[in-house]
């Protein structure tokens, strides 16, 4: 048997993953069964979602909502069109497809700003929270699934002196 049985329904290990995801996360059902189907489309039965998040694009491009589902292996985000309230994928990629992930977490906000390319392009997404602890704990996800960029000591020092 592939997954846990839930009563007469067979649970694969996306499915009850991301059920304790969105749980998490606060997201309402709704919002959640509109983007299931394009996450399964990206996302293998057997991997583990890690984290789900509802995000908005900080440069305010390509309104609409976000859900970004990190798993073992992938990175999707969709989003729903405000207008016509159609889902779609904005970016699916490998997580060995990723390149320069970075990120801020400011639990002032709170939130985390995630940016990073995939392909040739570079995206850049704000992941709101409800409270500090869980600014700490998306931050602590994404040190877990890529490394935190160093940064070196002259980096700082033209940080400090506003050269960059």
């Amino acid at each position: 048997m592939i997954g846990k049985k839930v009563g007469s329904m067979v649970m694969d290990r996306f499915s009850r993953t991301l059920l304790a995801a969105a749980a998490e996360s606060g997201l309402a059902t709704i919002t959640l069964s509109r983007h299931v189907p394009s996450f399964r489309r990206s996302v293998p039965a057997d991997d583990e979602v890690v984290m789900l998040a509802h995000c908005l694009r900080p440069d305010g491009h390509l309104s609409g909502d976000h859900l970004l589902l990190l798993t073992r292996r992938r990175l999707v985000v969709t989003k729903q069109s405000r207008v016509l309230n159609r889902v779609r994928i904005d970016v699916d990629a490998g997580l060995a497809e990723l390149v320069d992930v970075r990120w801020t977490a400011d639990p002032s906000l709170p939130g985390v700003e995630l940016a990073f390319t995939a392909g040739d392009v570079r995206h850049r997404f704000w992941m709101d929270a409800r409270h500090g602890k869980q600014v700490w704990r998306v931050d602590a996800l994404l040190a877990r699934m890529f490394h935190r960029p160093s940064v070196t000591v002259a980096t700082l020092a033209a940080h400090a002196r506003g050269f960059v």
